[in-house]
């Protein structure tokens, strides 16, 4: 099944499906940062807009978020006010196309009416699988051609010639490293093809992979240093092992 990032964007298109997947959205980060002193405008009816611009342009059908919609996880001041956040959000989504959720790590306690919601061991769409990351995925979902995550928020740090240095959100393309993988999913498919997704929200953060190293969970089992990062531009930089 072809799947393709969206040039431009933080998202990427299922033509079979006629479906947009995004990740990491983080609604309501805002109040995480506003309890450190940081104060920046709510970026939910921005996400919206833009999305809504996206799924136009698409004339998609079907909306996957590839976890963690909303961002709080146990802050009780904060609850109240993200929820209205993730319910206007997932409203006027629900307005324009058919909403399916995979859960991520800060996605825990998650329901709404107006999506349907899978577990974080993640779902199929033909030979795709999909999910978060942060969890190990079902063994089923390792047979697939494909697989798409996100939680990593990927970044490349990149220098300028006078040594300035700065972080550029990223797509990263690859594979497993085999011998890691087929310890974990002796049944999986080894040569499957890995995409791992930018976060949607641009305020979200994210992680220099040509700079740090993924121990945990899914991440550790990626052959990172030999895989390419492409920018959102589509610009592609390259194999990660020659860009530390």
């Amino acid at each position: 099944m072809k799947v393709e990032p969206i040039y431009g964007e933080r998202a990427l298109y299922i033509a079979k499906e006629k479906a947009v997947v995004i990740a990491d959205l983080h609604l309501g980060i805002e109040f995480e940062y506003m309890a450190k002193g940081i104060i920046i405008p709510m970026q939910t009816k921005n996400l919206v807009e833009r999305l809504l611009a996206i799924l136009e342009k698409k004339r998609a059908r079907k909306l996957i978020i590839l976890g963690d919609l909303k961002h709080v996880i146990n802050e009780k001041e904060y609850i109240m006010k993200e929820r209205k956040e993730v319910r206007y959000f997932l409203k006027e989504m629900a307005e324009h196309v058919e909403i399916w959720i995979v859960k991520g790590n800060h996605d825990g306690r998650l329901k709404s009416k107006y999506a349907k919601i899978f577990g974080a061991r993640g779902m199929m769409l033909d030979d795709v699988a999909l999910a978060h990351g942060h969890a190990w995925v079902s063994p089923v979902l390792m047979k697939a051609s494909i697989f798409i995550m996100a939680h990593l928020h990927p970044h490349i740090r990149l220098v300028t010639k006078t040594g300035y240095s700065y972080n550029e959100a990223c797509w990263i393309i690859g594979g497993f490293k085999k011998e890691k993988f087929r310890k974990k999913y002796p049944e999986g498919n080894d040569d499957i093809r890995v995409i791992i997704m930018p976060s949607f929200n641009p305020v979200a953060g994210g992680i220099a992979l040509n700079k740090e190293k993924l121990k945990r969970g899914m991440a550790s089992l990626i052959d990172i240093r030999n895989a390419n990062a492409y920018l959102i531009n589509g610009i592609n930089l390259g194999r990660i092992r020659n860009l530390s």
